[in-house]
């Protein structure tokens, strides 16, 4: 009877496991190869406790870390800036901005300026919003222009604003008067004769313009026109040779100048003897550029005094010294101080707060 096959393989599969065990072996170290750690027993220099000075130090750089420096040649695909996206802002398109210190509004408003005040930027009607109700709007604040000067908002850096959330800080409320227009309306004038009379020169002027009943009597250097509140001047006596050209003689011409003045105002106008001439006066029409003052216009003639804008400057008066195609100038009737008022831009309308909505029944 022959031996079973069994064993056999058992005993060769048992040599074939020891061999490749041994195989493994040799080809993978140890753990005490890897980690070099042999025994548990502690080497080395013994443990210390940790001081508390050194703990706390160790908390506070946790607490103020040191800001990461960006190196030179880092990659700009990774830089990150936060954008402002408000189409409602921007309608031509370009609504998307990086907001930085110096991005501004479609206006020219710093849109910092306007986060510094809580006020949202994003809404289309900021600019002519008024948040603290003193009258002048936001971009009037900001610009904040001093009597004489209009500037745009886009020059200016918020530097010098009046603060739009407190109705006790804002512009001068004569920074807001303007000259809406002004209008010649000269009277014709002519210097017919002077007579000397027991020693002083008295002079005829005639006004063409006045009826005969109302023209003026025989006046001296002095005296009151009593027509726009000029005063008869200096008065400078003047002959020149003139020889006519058919019969070869020459006779004296006069070509004497009687002067009319408006002291006040510094107004000087010469009459040439015998000519007629147009006086150059005018009146200013002056406008506030506030709420409560949108539909009142101020009249006054060149060399008159008008008192305002109510109630703003009621107790303030002005003189008019001139008005032309640029602005006008007037004067403070108390300090005697000069103001240029600058000719209205009809776009600062739209630099007036917006009247107030309707309140719902």
């Amino acid at each position: 009877m022959s031996k079973s096959p069994e064993p056999i393989i058992l005993a060769v599969a048992l040599f074939l496991l020891a061999l490749g065990a041994a195989g493994l072996a040799y080809m993978f170290p140890s753990a005490a190869d890897i980690t070099g750690v042999t025994t548990m027993e502690p080497k080395g220099h013994p443990s210390t406790r940790i001081k508390t000075d050194d703990l706390q130090a160790s908390l506070a750089v946790w607490q103020a870390p040191v800001l990461w420096q960006e190196p030179s040649d880092h990659h700009r695909l990774f830089d990150s800036a936060p954008y402002l996206f408000y189409p409602s802002a921007y309608p031509s398109g370009d609504y998307i901005k990086k907001d930085t210190p110096e991005t501004r509004s479609p206006s020219g408003v710093l849109l910092s300026w306007y986060q510094k005040y809580g006020l949202d930027f994003t809404d289309p009607n900021v600019d002519r919003e008024d948040p603290d109700g003193d009258g002048f709007s936001n971009i009037v604040e900001f610009k904040n222009d001093p009597v004489g000067v209009h500037q745009k908002a886009a020059d200016c850096d918020g530097t010098k604003s009046s603060n739009p959330t407190d109705p006790q800080s804002h512009p001068s409320y004569l920074a807001r008067l303007r000259l809406q227009k002004y209008d010649l309306r000269p009277f014709h004038i002519q210097f017919k004769g002077y007579e000397q009379l027991n020693g002083e020169t008295l002079f005829q002027l005639y006004l063409n313009d006045v009826p005969s009943y109302n023209q003026p009597p025989l006046k001296k250097t002095g005296d009151d026109l009593g027509f726009e509140g000029y005063k008869i001047g200096a008065f400078h006596q003047i002959f020149k040779d003139e020889t006519d050209p058919n019969t070869h003689v020459t006779e004296k011409k006069d070509e004497s100048i009687l002067e009319l003045v408006k002291p006040e105002i510094g107004l000087t106008v010469q009459l040439p003897f015998r000519q007629i001439i147009d006086s150059p006066e005018s009146t200013a029409n002056f406008v506030t550029l506030l709420p409560t003052e949108v539909d009142k216009v101020i009249k006054v003639s060149r060399g008159k005094i008008f008192t305002g804008p109510a109630p703003y400057l009621s107790d303030m008066s002005f003189l008019v010294i001139d008005a032309n195609d640029t602005g006008a100038t007037i004067r403070d009737t108390k300090t005697k101080q000069d103001y240029t008022i600058p000719k209205l831009d009809p776009a600062e309308w739209d630099e007036v707060p917006l009247p107030p909505a309707p309140k719902s029944p």
